[in-house]
C-alpha cells in the first residue's frame, strides 16, 4: 500500500481568523477612487497651457498612479497574509510559533564512527543536534534518543531546559553495536505519547545506513510489528525530518570473523585459527596485510588480496603452552572504519576435557562394561608426557549419578541407564545450562517410556528425539544396517572428508544388527549428525541452552554393533566429545550490546564480581540465585573489546569474554528515499541530503514549510520599491 502524501502546495494558517483583513486591500482603491470626485472646474487664461502638459503626458502619468495602486494594495496582502503565518501542509501538522516538542534521535551504531575530513559522522550528527537545541525557539520542548541495540532515552520527557538537552548532547558517545529499529521507534513513540506538547516534531540524525534501517529477521515491508509502530508514530501527526549524514559510494574493509578449527583447546595442541576479511568496495584491495595478537603480543602476519564482495579466509597456526582464558585478535591497516578493523576470540584453554561416563551396566571385567570401549576410545593412554592427553575419562555406575557434583566435568556421557529420576533429570538440565555436553547412549536396558516421559518430555526436554521401538534382532548377525555419513557434513565426520575408500569405508561398512528407533518432532532444529542406510537416524546433535546433547541410537558397547571395535569409533567419538564440550567456549564471545551470560552452581549465589572494561572502568555486579543455579548478568558490554571479570567468594576466580561488532554494520551501502520509503511504510517525512549546510544552520529544519518569513521580506522589498517609484515618478511629473 502507498503511504498517502498530502499535495506540495497545500497551505494552512496559524492564524486564519486574520485573513478577513485582506479586505483592508481595497483601501488604497477607495482612496484612489475618493481623490477621482469631481470638482468645480474655473477656467482662467493660462489654463489652456497645462491642460496641453496635461494632454501630452496623460497616458504615463495614468499608468504611473496604477503602478502605485497595485503595489500598496499588494502591501497591504502581503502584510495580512504574514499576520496569518501560512505553512505548506506537505511538511506536517506544526504551525509556526506555536509550542512544539521536537524528538532528536541520533545514530550511534558503528557505521557512524566513519571518518571524513577528521570528523566522524557521529561528531556530525552531535554538531547539528546541538545546533538544533540551540536554535529552538523559546517555549519549545526537547527530547533525546539514541538509535542502538538497544536504544536509549536520554531525555524523555519534554525538556524546556535547551542548555541542557544541548549539555546532554555533547556528552553522547560513540556506539559500536547495531541498530534495533523497531525498538528505536518504540522509544520515540513512547516519548511522544507521554508528553502534553499537542505539536510534535521528530529529526532523526543518521548515515542511512541499510544495515541499520531494516527490521530484524525479516522483510521490513512485511514486518507487522514495525508497520504497526509506524502507524501509531504517524497517527500523533508528527512533522518527521530524516537528515542523511552518510557518505555515497563510500568503501570498507573489515574483519568479519575469527575462529578456531577445533571446539575445545587445549595445551600444547596446534590451531588452526582462521580470520575472514572482506572488502566491501568500491574497489579491489592488493597485499592487504593480516596480523594476528595473543594475549597482546603480536604474531605472525600474512599479505592478501581482498576482492570486492568476497569473505577471504586467512588461516594462522596458533599454540598455547598454558591453561587459562586467551584472547586473539585479528586485525587489518586502519581504513575510514576503524572499529570493525579488528575482531576479537576469547579461548578458553583448558587443561583437559573432563568426561564423566555413567555406567548402567557396570562390570569389572574388562570390555564388558558398557563403557570400556567408549572409555578407550577417548583417552588410549598413548600420548606422549610432553603433550598429555586432552581428555581424561571418569567412570562412575549409574547408581551414583545423583550425588555426584556434574559442575566439574564439561561432558557427561549416559551409557545405557536403564531410567532416570526427577532430581537427576533436573541436575542434567542444570549442567546443560552452565554449557556442559550431554552425550545418551542406547542399549537393552533402555526404559523408552521413562526416557520420553522425562527426558524427551514432548519436545521440550533434554532429547532432542523421542526413543521407539527396537529396530532389528541382536541375535541375527547376518541381518545388518550400514552408516550414511550424509556426505560427512556434520564436524564429528570431519575426519573422513577427502579421505580415500578404504578409510572411508572403516565408518560405512560397519555392521548395526539393531538399534533404538529415533523420531525427530517435526518442526526441529536439531540436526541428524550421522544416519543408517534405511534412513533412520543414528547420531542426532541438538543444542539445549547454553550445552550440546547427543543422541546416539546404539549402545557405547558391542553389544547391538561392531562400531566399538573398528577404526572410525575412536577419532568420531572424541571429536562428539568435543563438541559437546564447546558449549563453554562459544559464549564467551558475544556481540557489541548483548548481555553476557555466565552460569555457575548453585552455591555461588550472592557472590560479588567486577567487571572491567576495556576502557578500563570497574563495573561492580553480583551473582543472583536463578532456579538451582547462581548467574552472572552484565549489560553494559557496549564497547568492542575484552572484559575482564573477578568473581569473589565462594566462587574465587576470573575468567575473560569479549565483544565484537556486528559484521553487517560494515557493509556501507546506504538508502536513497525509495529505499527510506520501503523500509518505513506508511510514515511521512522529508529528506534532508545536506547535513554539512545543517550543521552550520540547523534551525532551519524547524522554519521548513513556513511562508511568514519570506512574506515579510516581500513587504520589505515592496515598501523600498514604492518609496522609489513614488520619488521617481513625482520627480517626472515636476519637469
Amino acid at each position: 500500500m502507498t503511504p498517502p502524501f498530502t499535495p506540495i502546495l497545500a497551505l494552512g494558517f496559524a492564524n486564519a481568523g486574520l485573513l478577513y483583513g485582506l479586505a483592508a486591500a481595497a483601501i488604497p482603491i477607495v482612496i484612489h477612487l475618493l481623490n477621482r470626485r469631481k470638482r468645480r472646474e474655473v477656467r482662467w487664461a493660462a489654463m489652456r497651457f497645462l491642460a496641453a502638459a496635461l494632454a501630452k503626458n496623460k497616458r504615463r502619468i495614468r499608468v504611473e498612479q496604477w503602478l502605485l495602486l497595485a503595489i500598496r494594495c499588494l502591501l497591504v496582502l502581503l502584510v495580512v497574509a504574514a499576520m496569518a503565518k501560512p505553512f505548506l501542509e506537505s511538511f506536517g501538522d506544526v504551525i509556526p510559533g506555536r509550542r512544539t516538542h521536537r524528538v532528536i534521535v541520533v545514530d550511534a551504531s558503528m557505521s557512524m564512527a566513519a571518518k571524513a575530513a577528521g570528523a566522524t559522522r557521529f561528531d556530525r550528527a552531535r554538531a547539528v543536534a546541538a545546533r538544533l537545541a540551540k536554535d529552538s525557539r523559546r517555549g519549545d520542548a526537547l527530547s533525546l534518543v539514541v538509535m542502538g541495540d538497544p536504544p536509549r532515552v536520554v531525555v524523555g520527557d519534554p525538556s524546556p531546559n535547551l542548555e541542557e538537552v544541548a549539555r546532554e548532547v555533547g556528552e553522547l558517545t560513540q556506539g559500536a553495536g547495531g541498530v534495533d529499529l523497531e525498538a528505536t521507534l518504540e522509544a520515540v513513540d513512547r516519548v511522544l505519547e507521554a508528553s502534553t506538547v499537542s505539536q510534535k516534531e521528530i529529526v532523526f540524525l543518521s548515515d542511512l545506513q541499510a544495515a541499520s534501517w531494516r527490521a530484524r529477521g525479516s522483510d521490513p515491508s512485511g514486518d507487522d510489528g514495525l508497520r504497526r509502530i509506524l502507524a501509531k508514530i504517524e497517527a500523533r501527526r508528527p512533522r518527521t525530518t530524516i537528515i542523511d549524514l552518510g557518505a555515497p559510494a563510500a568503501g570498507n574493509r573489515a574483519v568479519v570473523g575469527l575462529s578456531t578449527n577445533t571446539p575445545v583447546v587445549t595445551p600444547g595442541a596446534t590451531v588452526v585459527v582462521t580470520a575472514l576479511v572482506k572488502n566491501f568496495g568500491p574497489a579491489p584491495v592488493e597485499g592487504a596485510r593480516v596480523r594476528l595478537t595473543a594475549d597482546g603480543r603480536l604474531g605472525p602476519e600474512q599479505l592478501v588480496d581482498l576482492p570486492v564482495g568476497e569473505e577471504v579466509p586467512v588461516a594462522f597456526n596458533q599454540q598455547f603452552p598454558a591453561p587459562g582464558d586467551r584472547v586473539l585478535e585479528a586485525s587489518i591497516e586502519e581504513d575510514a572504519l576503524p572499529p570493525d578493523d579488528r575482531r576479537l576470540l576469547v579461548v578458553p584453554v583448558r587443561e583437559a576435557v573432563r568426561v564423566l561416563l555413567v555406567d548402567g551396566d557396570f562390570k569389572p571385567d574388562s570390555f564388558q562394561a558398557e563403557t570400556d570401549f567408549l572409555a578407550a576410545a577417548l583417552s588410549p593412554g598413548e600420548a606422549p608426557s610432553e603433550q598429555p592427553d586432552p581428555i581424561r575419562v571418569e567412570i562412575v555406575p549409574e547408581s551414583r549419578l545423583a550425588r555426584r557434583d556434574l559442575g566439574a566435568y564439561d561432558v557427561v556421557a549416559l551409557c545405557n541407564v536403564a531410567q532416570f529420576s526427577p532430581v537427576e533429570v533436573q541436575a542434567l538440565e542444570n549442567f546443560l545450562e552452565q554449557g556442559g555436553g550431554v552425550v545418551v547412549f542406547g542399549g537393552d536396558q533402555v526404559s523408552a517410556e521413562n526416557y520420553n516421559r522425562l527426558l524427551f518430555a514432548d519436545g521440550k526436554g533434554i532429547l532432542p528425539a523421542s526413543v521407539g521401538e527396537t529396530v532389528g534382532d541382536p541375535g541375527r548377525k547376518d541381518a545388518s544396517f550400514r552408516f550414511d555419513p550424509q556426505g560427512f557434513r556434520h564436524p564429528i565426520l570431519a575426519a573422513f572428508r577427502n579421505q580415500p575408500d578404504p578409510v572411508v569405508a572403516g565408518l560405512t561398512q560397519t555392521r548395526v544388527w539393531t538399534y533404538h528407533g529415533l523420531k525427530l518432532p517435526e518442526e526441529t532444529v536439531a540436526r541428524v549428525a550421522l544416519a543408517f542406510d534405511d534412513g533412520s537416524p543414528a547420531v542426532i546433535e541438538a543444542a539445549r541452552d547454553r550445552g550440546r546433547v547427543f543422541q546416539v541410537a546404539v549402545p557405547a558397547d558391542s553389544a547391538w554393533s561392531n562400531w566399538p571395535a573398528h577404526r572410525s569409533y575412536p577419532p568420531v567419538m572424541r571429536d562428539l566429545v568435543m563438541e559437546a564440550a564447546s558449549g563453554r567456549q562459544t559464549e564467551r564471545t558475544i556481540r557489541v550490546g548483548r548481555p553476557f551470560d555466565q552460569t555457575f552452581p548453585g552455591s555461588a549465589a550472592g557472590a560479588d564480581a567486577t567487571v572491567q572494561t576495556p576502557g578500563g572502568a570497574s563495573i561492580a555486579a553480583r551473582l543472583t540465585a536463578e532456579g538451582g543455579l547462581a548467574r552472572l548478568h552484565f549489560e553494559q558490554a557496549d564497547a568492542a573489546g575484552a572484559y575482564q571479570v573477578k568473581l569473589g567468594p565462594p566462587v574465587a576466580s576470573e575468567l575473560t569474554f569479549a565483544a565484537n561488532t556486528d559484521p553487517a554494520e560494515s557493509d556501507p551501502a546506504k538508502l536513497d528515499r525509495p529505499g527510506l520509503v520501503e523500509r518505513l511504510p506508511g510514515l511521512r517525512f522529508v529528506l534532508l541530503e545536506d547535513g554539512r549546510a545543517l550543521s552550520r544552520d540547523a534551525a532551519s529544519v524547524g522554519r521548513r514549510g513556513e511562508l511568514h518569513r519570506p512574506l515579510l521580506y516581500g513587504v520589505l522589498a515592496l515598501l523600498l520599491i514604492e518609496s522609489f517609484a513614488a520619488w521617481r515618478f513625482g520627480r517626472a511629473g515636476s519637469r
